[in-house]
């Protein structure tokens, strides 16, 4: 959900595989917005996968862009104050999104917090960076079950919005909110990491498309097997609720198979991207427009969400079929036109003469 160029080859290409597995999340974000929640039958079940996962996503595919960023040689100042400019961008305007009746929990003031652990991460080794997304893999996870267990109502999905006490915002972002960067920083740094491989070379991404997949599988199995075996757990302090990889229950497991999903989601986009390019153009000119579409569709659902929300899988499928072809249709003809989406430009604003125009 963001504009960080991409590393360019001679001929001046962006990775198309990148910009696809975004176009994937802002589907698989609409997804979960528009239609039902419910898992009764096998078509809900498959059409609720995106639940947890799609938001997840995003934010690896942040830290891919931070690392790939941060890469150019000579820029890392640059890089740095680029960070901090869509940090500035993405707090107000999340927090003014957050503020309107759609229903939704608005993800983009907490990224503001994420390009800021970028800007502090950005120069750390690869093993270094690959040992802390471990760690706060698990360890995140861990905390947050204990404070919830000792404190339940301090650790909550409460919402934070423009006019709200600023300390309550730094504690929304930080730890009480549905996006806390207590559980949310491995997907960030983990995309840091895997940002730093040569994401054009076939080998990796095979190997993001498999163990990414391997982990994501084995994750959700662990914890199904595990919830079976031991039962369901019985409120917010039974440790048992560590097993669980039910989507945002910012457990250990619903963590580390999501960012595997991501992975292995972005290591397919990857494989596609380089083999059929022309054929993938109109979901990588979706995932280019990517913070345009995601405002866009909340003001949608603010303004038209009696219309777009349905409760059974079919007609929810409908909206999302419909409105992706909007979008879809929209990118296109602006990137023939224009180099950026209408909102990816105001991210590049002071920087736009540092950067060239790409397709």
């Amino acid at each position: 959900m963001n504009d960080q160029e991409q590393p360019r080859e001679q001929d001046g290409a962006r990775i198309g595989g990148i910009d696809a597995a975004r176009a994937l999340a802002v589907v698989g974000m609409l997804m979960v917005h528009v239609g039902p929640r419910d898992r009764t039958n096998l078509a809900e079940v498959l059409y609720n996968l995106p639940h947890g996962r799609a938001s997840i996503l995003f934010v690896f595919l942040a830290g891919i862009g931070i690392s790939l960023l941060s890469a150019r040689p000579g820029r890392l100042a640059i890089a740095r104050l680029r960070l901090f400019w869509m940090a500035l961008v993405f707090l107000p305007l999340g927090l003014t999104l957050q503020a309107l009746d759609h229903g939704i929990a608005v993800i983009l003031h907490h990224y503001a917090v994420f390009y800021v652990l970028g800007i502090v991460a950005m120069t750390l080794p690869s093993r270094f960076l690959g040992i802390l997304a471990a760690i706060m893999a698990v360890c995140g996870p861990l905390l947050y079950f204990a404070i919830r267990a000792q404190w339940p109502d301090l650790v909550g999905r409460e919402t934070v919005m423009v006019g709200d006490n600023p300390l309550d915002v730094i504690d929304g972002l930080f730890l009480t909110g549905p996006y806390p960067l207590l559980t949310w920083s491995p997907a960030l740094l983990w995309g840091m990491w895997v940002g730093r491989l040569d994401l054009r070379a076939g080998q990796t991404q095979f190997q993001l498309l498999l163990v990414g997949g391997a982990v994501a599988v084995i994750a959700a199995a662990a914890g199904a097997m595990g919830l079976q075996i031991l039962g369901a757990p019985d409120g917010v302090a039974d440790w048992r609720r560590l097993l669980s990889d039910a989507p945002h229950s910012q457990m250990p497991l619903w963590v580390v198979g999501s960012i595997g999903t991501a992975s292995a989601v972005t290591g397919a986009m990857l494989i596609v991207a380089d083999r059929w390019p022309r054929m993938l153009w109109p979901l990588v000119a979706l995932g280019q427009l990517a913070l345009s579409f995601y405002v866009a569709h909340l003001v949608a659902l603010y303004v038209f969400g009696d219309l777009l929300r349905r409760e059974s899988v079919g007609e929810a499928m409908v909206s999302v079929i419909v409105v992706t072809a909007v979008a879809v249709g929209f990118a296109v003809i602006w990137r023939r036109h224009f180099p950026r989406g209408p909102l990816e430009a105001l991210l590049v604003g002071p920087f736009d003469g540092t950067t060239r125009r790409s397709r």
